[in-house]
């Protein structure tokens, strides 16, 4: 066989037309080794690299080798996320474009009853999450008798994620004459005895780990503080990279990252686990169009996801263990194009850094941190606070420009002169000015009908009335003024309203004391005890030994009391740490009850 060629690999004539049509030149080292024997019906347990096309290899496979336009599944596809199970069908539809296979993905997160009309109209391939797909073989909504070839895709990943029972149960019900495949970046022992469980005779090819010790992927690292982490990923992504990928630990950090970058007005998105499937693939199609630069991300999206040309992914919280670094450099430096992987280490992550150098046999290069001098000051670090500067100024200019106005309308006025002082000077006699008239002597008539009115007025009105004149003849009493007078009780410069009103602040919400109860699953055959216990769980989630309650240590796992105000984030900081090689799984017993 001549390497680099895809006539020589054995694939139908629609599929191999379908690949000129894609554009693939070469066929990878694994679809090199792994299709000839695909092709030939034998079981398949191949580890590869990731992002090395072993999609494209079991979809060459399935397409050429099964008939289209089937009622029910002829094969079956197990992968462990919803965006795998997205992208694996949209790659198996491509390679499909010719030969008129149909591929239908089911997953959780939908409308399960939307899914059986679906399936309901036939499909030749099904490609499923393992939860959603036991859910249809219980409601017996799907039938997998017709399937003959079963591919299991990133298998270590879905035993990472307690799915080797609905694994097993699933492939119960196939027909025991089938071909199997599994694929795995990873080949642990626990995915070898899943493996021989489910073959006979396999074939065990190995073409690549997953290590990136490949020089597509530069690796640095970053010494920093917790505090300074922001401030580095602004200036990475002041650099200029048009995609890049940020790794955090928890959705909780997730969350609270993307709302701050997003506030200073930088282009982000995010996704985690506890997402909606339509939020989420509005997301990453955002994110895969360039209309997004920034991809935020809990290691929900270290596996699984093929975005293409990712120029950085930055591991904002160093990774829990070796094999999660792996996975989350490996979302760059794929498919021959290079890439680059920037760690925050912080004093706490230096073990597992060293660690990381250890496993990948090569040197982490170290970046020099950003110095406090360099960090620009809060009112011009984002596009944001620079916005609010100028309408500011804009503002000001404004209120000065009005100001100017008015004083020359003012300049513009008639200076208002008092009208015994305009009489005076023009030498009228004293009576024919205003006092004069108002103080000349009144007539007997005028006198009889003043007395006559004063009569007929009650006792109140006429104090009233005898208080009028001397009212009168103030206001009436011109004085000379120049401009418009300033209101009573106003101070020159007011103080804010808070300074004359007192305003009461609601109290802080009280802390909930009561208990959860967590269960790890990790016990005494792991080593663990009550003291160590108690150190990983506050060193790991940041908690004191005063949130924790009663520990019980069980042989396989452990149930510790904490607070119930803390309980979330002791689950989300604990859920995919390592505790002596071992994935911890963690579960608040209180919510299922």
């Amino acid at each position: 066989m001549k390497e680099g060629k895809f006539e020589d690999l054995g694939i139908s004539a629609d599929v191999l037309r379908a690949v000129r049509s894609i554009g693939w030149v070469e066929p990878t080292p694994v679809q090199i080794a792994a299709i000839p024997v695909g092709l030939e019906g034998v079981d398949l347990l191949a580890q590869a690299q990731t992002g090395t096309g072993k999609t494209g290899t079991y979809g060459s496979i399935i397409l050429s080798k099964t008939a289209p336009n089937g009622t029910d599944p002829s094969a079956l596809v197990l992968v462990p996320t919803r965006e795998l199970a997205t992208q694996v069908c949209d790659q198996i539809d491509a390679l499909a474009q010719f030969s008129g296979h149909k591929c239908f993905p089911v997953y959780g997160g939908v409308n399960i009853e939307n899914q059986v009309k679906q399936l309901r109209k036939g499909t030749d391939i099904l490609v499923a999450t393992p939860g959603r797909l036991k859910d249809l073989l219980e409601r017996k909504d799907v039938t997998l008798s017709s399937v003959s070839i079963v591919v299991l895709d990133e298998a270590d990943r879905m035993l990472d994620m307690g799915f080797a029972p609905s694994v097993n149960m699933i492939l119960s019900k196939v027909p025991k004459k089938r071909q199997t495949m599994m694929f795995s970046a990873t080949m642990e022992d626990d995915i070898r005895k899943l493996a021989v469980k489910h073959m006979i005779n396999y074939r065990d090819l190995f073409v690549s780990k997953d290590e990136p010790t490949l020089d597509l992927t530069a690796q640095y690292y970053i010494l920093t503080t917790r505090d300074s982490k922001r401030d580095e990923l602004i200036r990475l992504i002041k650099d200029g990279y048009p995609k890049m990928m940020v790794f955090c630990r928890t959705r909780r950090k997730v969350d609270y990252l993307a709302r701050k970058m997003k506030r200073d007005d930088f282009s982000v998105c995010e996704i985690h686990g506890d997402m909606v499937q339509n939020k989420r693939e509005k997301t990453l199609r955002s994110f895969a169009d360039g209309e997004v630069e920034v991809l935020i991300a809990s290691d929900v999206a270290s596996r699984g996801l093929d975005i293409v040309d990712v120029d950085v992914v930055v591991n904002y919280d160093a990774p829990a263990d070796v094999e999660t670094y792996i996975h989350r450099i490996g979302r760059t430096g794929r498919a021959g194009k290079t890439g680059k992987a920037v760690t925050f280490v912080t004093e706490e992550d230096i073990g597992i850094l060293n660690d990381i150098e250890k496993k990948i046999g090569r040197r982490i290069v170290e970046i020099a941190p950003i110095s406090p001098q360099s960090i620009p000051a809060k009112s011009e670090e984002t596009p944001k606070t620079r916005a609010k500067q100028i309408k500011q100024r804009q503002a000001a200019k404004k209120v000065a420009a009005e100001t100017v106005k008015n004083a020359e309308v003012q300049k513009k006025e008639p200076k208002i002169v008092p009208v015994k002082k305009k009489f005076q000077d023009e030498g009228a006699a004293p009576e024919r000015t205003l006092r004069g008239r108002l103080d000349r002597r009144r007539t007997k008539t005028e006198i009889e009908d003043g007395a006559v009115a004063a009569a007929k007025t009650k006792p109140a009105a006429r104090k009233q009335q005898a208080r009028e004149p001397a009212a009168k003849s103030a206001k009436e009493e011109p004085r000379e003024r120049t401009q418009y007078p300033k209101p009573q009780g106003i101070p020159e410069n007011p103080k804010p309203l808070h300074s004359y009103v007192k305003i009461d602040r609601a109290l802080p919400p009280e802390k909930d004391m009561s208990f959860d109860r967590i269960e790890i699953s990790i016990g005494s055959a792991d080593g663990v005890d009550q003291n160590n216990l108690v150190r990983f769980v506050t060193k790991t989630s940041g908690i004191t030994k005063q949130d924790i309650g009663n520990i019980h240590v069980y042989e396989n796992k452990s149930r510790v009391q904490v607070v119930r105000w803390r309980s979330q984030e002791v689950v989300d900081e604990l859920f995919g740490q390592s505790y002596n090689g071992r994935r911890v799984m963690v579960y608040n017993l209180s919510d299922k009850q």
